[in-house]
């Protein structure tokens, strides 16, 4: 099935820089769109039954606070070294209190410490003369992939403030070649097509048109937009959903590994 091929080519990735371990990919992007749900989901996936490991909340103020890595273990292989070939990042969610693009730029970058469980402050960020201040970060410090996390039924009301923050990011970090997507969740809820048919998402004239509307406002090429659903509602597993994941995850993982071949035909 396409769900099994999915799986099976993420399973086989490997990233194309000797000295890194794992595919980097931070989520950036506004509170309560879905990025800790999105983790849920491709965990879920993998488990092979709904879990909550990345806490979610429909909080009006952010759920994370810590910066902390997100591993997913592979239900198959079920052994110590069981874990997929990337590590994801859920950076601070975006809303009005998130006074400077800085702490999700000095992530982006590498610059902090994560051994010491840095939490993020909205009012306050991240000094360079700080403990958690990574002065001189390697390639397995930085993001490999940034992907911000935009709803598709909040797109047209997005809140000016966030929207700023966000370009904000993406204009400080484009110096350093970082692929950058979106991940377009809600997708079910934005359209009622696509809410009773999630493989109508890619004829979806709505959908389509919030791909064009969040390509123009973010600046990001409409190939780099990914559509999702998340587990939300659901009880069990459900095969569209899987696949929708599992697509924009390999994508993902595809765009930060030519990101590492890059650097790694530089560095030779």
């Amino acid at each position: 099935s396409e769900k099994d091929r999915l799986m099976k080519e993420i399973r086989s990735l490997t990233p194309k820089y000797k000295e890194v371990k794992e595919i980097r990919i931070m989520m950036a992007g506004q509170i309560s769109a879905g990025k800790s749900s999105y983790i849920n989901t491709v965990d879920s996936v993998f488990q092979g039954h709904l879990t909550n490991r990345a806490l979610t909340g429909k909080d009006r103020h952010t759920f994370t606070k810590e910066f902390k890595p997100y591993y997913v273990e592979d239900g198959v292989k079920g052994d110590e070294d069981g874990f997929l070939p990337f590590v994801i990042y859920d950076i601070m969610g975006i809303d009005t209190t998130v006074t400077s693009p800085d702490d999700f730029v000095s992530a982006v970058k590498g610059h902090i410490l994560e051994k010491n469980g840095y939490t993020f402050n909205p009012i306050k960020p991240l000094s360079a003369d700080s403990p958690d201040y990574n002065k001189s970060p390697t390639v397995n410090d930085v993001a490999h992939c940034l992907v911000y996390v935009v709803a598709a039924d909040q797109l047209s009301i997005m809140d000016n403030h966030v929207l700023k923050i966000i370009t904000d990011i993406r204009s400080k970090v484009s110096d350093i070649g970082i692929p950058q997507v979106v991940l377009l969740t809600r997708v079910d809820e934005a359209c009622p097509l696509v809410g009773k048919d999630l493989k109508k998402v890619y004829w979806s004239r709505y959908i389509k048109a919030q791909t064009e509307k969040a390509s123009q406002i973010l600046g990001i090429s409409i190939n780099c937009i990914l559509p999702v659903k998340n587990y939300h509602k659901e009880t069990s597993l459900n095969d569209d959903i899987d696949v929708l994941a599992l697509s924009a995850l390999l994508q993902i993982l595809r765009f930060a590994n030519c990101r590492l071949q890059n650097l790694n035909q530089k560095k030779s």
